[in-house]
């Protein structure tokens, strides 16, 4: 009996075994087709509110990219430069076979000086600053990155050379300025004849040449000899020294204790639409002064 019964229910279970293995309803019994496809790997933006360190010795547009650059643990933490924006690429930027640059990022570099303002509560011409404007690597571009990188950096001066902070740059053109241009004593050559730079100053420290203003020249190509770059700047600077000093242009040309140098971007930087020159008030002959000589007029220094 016991093996009639056995025998009698091995069909049975086969049967229950079958049904379970049948396609739920709604399937059609090809399990590789009903998965859903992972999506395109993305390129990550990065993020806004970061800090960086740096290898660059001087920030030069030509030979900045992300890659000159470490993410530091945060804005407290000794660093270079501060991503105050990140965007998107548009236009014929972003849709270019490789990473834009020159007059390409026109576009990104106005929205990143605009956004510069909002952040730095001024014209980041008017501080000791460098704004970055950087894009994806080619690399980054072929795997469809189109992201606009906005860093500000503080500078030593007009060389570029990276200042280390350990505190946000926001708001640093507003309240008492802290990273504004004010004064500053000049540096030359070793025969004393050239200019090559500056150290900033305060105002009320010896020093022989003062901020005045930046002037930004109409779009033009780069001038590049010398005395295309007088043409296209010097007029512009003299014409805001001028206003600073409280003195008319032939009061400016005549006078015989200061006048007006600047000091102007790049090739690459032109090219991207910053046209910019910034404009000093200088004593002449190594003269020095330990007060501000905004509106002295015809006055003696």
């Amino acid at each position: 009996m016991a093996r009639k019964l056995t025998a009698a229910l091995v069909p049975v279970m086969a049967m229950a075994l079958l049904a379970g293995c049948g396609a739920p309803a709604g399937t059609d019994k090809d399990l590789i087709d009903d998965w859903a496809m992972l999506g395109t790997p993305k390129v990550p933006s990065p993020p806004v509110g970061a800090c960086y360190t740096t290898t660059a010795d001087t920030f030069q547009t030509e030979n900045i990219t992300q890659f000159s650059f470490k993410l530091a643990d945060s804005c407290t933490a000794t660093h270079a430069s501060e991503t105050f924006y990140v965007g998107d690429l548009t236009g014929s930027a972003a849709s270019a076979t490789a990473p834009p640059k020159g007059e390409a990022l026109k576009d990104g570099w106005a929205k990143c000086g605009s956004e510069a303002e909002k952040f730095l509560g001024g014209d980041y011409h008017d501080g000791r600053l460098e704004m970055l404007v950087l894009v994806p690597s080619a690399t980054q571009w072929a795997a469809g990155a189109r992201y606009l990188r906005c860093d500000l950096a503080e500078v030593v001066s007009d060389g570029d050379k990276p200042v280390n902070r350990s505190s946000s740059l926001k708001g640093g053109l507003s309240g008492d300025k802290p990273v504004a241009l004010t004064c500053a004593a000049e540096v030359y050559d070793t025969d004393g004849t050239s200019w090559l730079d500056y150290t900033p100053t305060s105002c009320t420290s010896t020093h022989n040449m003062e901020y005045v203003g930046t002037y930004i020249a109409n779009d033009q190509p780069f001038p590049d000899t010398q005395d295309a770059r007088k043409k296209s700047i010097k007029p512009g600077c003299e014409a805001i020294g001028a206003k600073y000093l409280n003195l008319t242009a032939t009061q400016l040309t005549n006078h015989t204790q200061v006048g007006i140098g600047y000091w102007m971007v790049g090739q690459e930087d032109w090219d991207r639409g910053n046209r910019a020159a910034r404009c000093y008030a200088m004593l002449f002959d190594k003269k020095t002064t330990s007060k501000s000589i905004k509106g002295i007029g015809t006055a003696q220094i």
